[in-house]
C-alpha cells in the first residue's frame, strides 16, 4: 500500500517536475532568431513574418508531371529548400544532406526535408536526378512552375541576410516563422540545423505538456 502512494505521488509529481527541468535548462535559455519582416504591434510585442503554409504541385496544359495539394501543416517543424537547376554540376549544392542521408541516416530521419524544384512544363533535370531521394521517407519533393517560381522563393527569402541564396536549408517553426538558414553545401550546417530542429521540438514538446498539465480555476 506504501508503494503504491509512492507511485501515485510519483505519477502527480512528474508532469511538474520535468516542467522544472525544461524551464532550467538549456532549451528554455537558448533562443533562435526570428528572420523576415518584424512589425511592432505593442510594447514588448512584435509580429514575426509568416511564410505561406500550403505549397501546389503546379501543371501546365502540355505537363506530364502530376498534381496534387502539399499541406505542410502535416509538419508542425520542418525544413526548406529551392533547388535551382543552375546549380546542377554542384550536386545541386546538398552535398551535406547527401553525406547524412549515406553515412548518418539516423541523425536526421526524423526531420521532414521539403525539396521544391522547378520546371517549365516538363520534368526538369532536377526533378529526375533528385527523384531517388524519395527512398527517405523524410523527403518530401514538390515542383513549381518556372515562372512562378522566383516569386515563390522571394515570399520565403523576404530580409533574408545578403548571402542567403538557393539551396540554403530554412528551419520552418510550428507558427510559420523563419528561425534558421543552412547550407546544404556542408555538414557542419546540416549538423546545426539538426540541433536547432531538435530545439525547437523539445519547446514544442514543452509547450504542450505545460497545457497539458495546467490547472485552470472555476470562474
Amino acid at each position: 500500500m506504501k508503494n503504491k502512494k509512492w507511485l501515485l505521488l510519483l505519477i502527480i509529481a512528474f508532469p511538474s517536475l520535468f516542467w522544472l527541468i525544461l524551464e532550467t535548462s538549456t532549451i528554455n535559455s537558448r533562443k533562435l532568431p526570428f528572420y523576415g519582416p518584424k512589425k511592432v504591434i505593442a510594447k514588448g510585442d512584435t509580429l514575426f513574418y509568416k511564410v505561406t503554409d500550403l505549397l501546389y504541385k503546379q501543371k501546365d496544359s502540355s505537363s506530364a508531371i502530376e498534381v496534387s495539394p502539399v499541406d505542410t501543416n502535416a509538419f508542425p517543424i520542418y525544413a526548406i529548400v529551392f533547388v535551382a537547376d543552375k546549380y546542377r554540376k554542384d550536386s545541386y549544392r546538398l552535398t551535406g544532406l547527401w553525406e547524412y542521408l549515406n553515412y548518418k541516416k539516423q541523425k536526421v530521419e526524423h526531420i521532414p526535408f521539403v525539396l521544391v524544384t522547378e520546371h517549365d512544363g516538363e520534368k526538369s533535370q532536377a526533378y529526375t536526378d533528385l527523384k531517388k531521394l524519395e527512398t527517405h521517407n523524410n523527403i518530401h519533393f514538390y515542383t513549381w512552375k518556372k515562372t512562378g517560381f522566383d516569386s515563390l522563393v522571394k515570399t520565403y527569402f523576404a530580409e533574408k541576410p545578403y548571402y542567403i541564396d538557393y539551396s540554403f536549408f530554412m528551419l520552418i517553426d510550428r507558427h510559420r516563422n523563419v528561425r534558421g538558414y543552412y547550407d546544404a553545401r556542408y555538414v557542419s550546417e546540416i549538423k546545426r540545423l539538426i540541433g536547432e530542429y531538435q530545439h525547437l521540438r523539445l519547446k514544442e514538446e514543452k509547450r504542450k505538456l505545460i497545457e497539458t498539465n495546467e490547472i485552470k480555476s472555476d470562474s
